[in-house]
């Protein structure tokens, strides 16, 4: 008896090397729903790309040419009212300042690390909202200008995918439209509090240059579709100011399932177009909505 589970586990290994299981592993950051009887893309971006990083992976092209609307972040319509509204928020009122929302000694830090600069010695201005200085200037707002924040998607970017496939689904006549409203997406940052803030902007401050090679690395897993590495690169400002990072992220992530299950249910051949950071981890996108029980494929 002995003898012959042992002859029967050789020939199921045999076997098992003589068809090795084929890999899933997709090339890049667009997958599709397959249990449903249209197609329905998941797309994943990043902003502040560069001309050399286009033409876009060939699956980028599929999901736009079999779908019929394209729904982002939030809509990204040239007329939008985003950049003014948001370019408000980013400021204080009046009578109010940077210096009664952080600790002294980051105060201190910023006018040492640009004392010299523009930032502090000259009016200058975010759009057309004009400011004496860096300090009428939300933390994470001088984060954002900085080095731009992770999990927070620029929408009218020059190279960024979602402004090259609005303004190619506008060429195309095709639907567009947004998770959030222009407020809901303004909210995002302008509802951090105090502490979530400054942790962006001393983060952003402390980590300096090495935030390029962050971004570098990020960039080419995104182009490999590797959330796996892009999830691993996101863990160190996830452990770090965990409040600013599940208000970017997870918190969104849950409050767009109904959005998308509804997009779903519509019948209409779609695809949504946000932030690859939203797709990896627990409470991403790809497994929250197999949590819901469908059935996602990476291409």
């Amino acid at each position: 008896m002995a003898n012959r589970l042992f002859t029967y586990s050789i020939l199921l290994l045999a076997f098992a090397f003589a068809f090795p299981v084929q890999s899933n592993a997709g090339t890049c950051c667009v997958w599709r729903i397959t249990n449903v009887n249209h197609p329905f893309y998941l797309v994943g971006t990043i902003h502040a790309l560069s001309g050399s990083d286009y033409p876009l992976p060939k699956p980028y092209d599929e999901a736009f040419r079999n779908s019929q609307r394209l729904v982002f972040e939030i809509k990204p319509d040239p007329q939008s009212d985003f950049p003014d509204k948001f370019a408000l928020a980013t400021c204080y009122k009046k009578g109010d300042d940077i210096r009664k929302h952080v600790h002294p000694q980051t105060w201190q830090f910023l006018g040492k690390q640009y004392g010299y600069s523009h930032f502090f010695e000259f009016p200058w201005s975010i759009g057309n909202h004009r400011m004496a200085g860096i300090e009428e200037l939300r933390p994470w707002a001088v984060a954002w200008m900085i080095w731009g924040i992770r999990g927070y998607n620029d929408v009218f970017n020059e190279h960024g995918v979602d402004n090259h496939m609005g303004y190619q689904g506008r060429r195309a006549g095709k639907e567009l439209a947004g998770l959030e409203s222009t407020d809901e997406h303004i909210q995002v940052l302008a509802g951090m509090s105090d502490i979530e803030s400054e942790l962006l902007l001393l983060d952003a401050v402390v980590r300096g240059d090495k935030r390029r090679d962050d971004f570098n690395k990020m960039r080419a897993a995104w182009r490999k579709g590797d959330i796996d590495t892009m999830w691993e690169l996101g863990l160190r400002e996830r452990k770090l100011n965990p409040g600013a990072d599940a208000r970017l992220l997870d918190a969104r992530n849950v409050k767009w399932i109904p959005k998308i299950k509804a997009e779903i249910n519509s019948g209409k051949p779609t695809s949504i177009i946000v932030g690859a950071g939203h797709y990896p981890g627990y409470n991403g996108l790809i497994k929250l909505l197999e949590r819901q029980g469908y059935k996602i494929e990476q291409l």
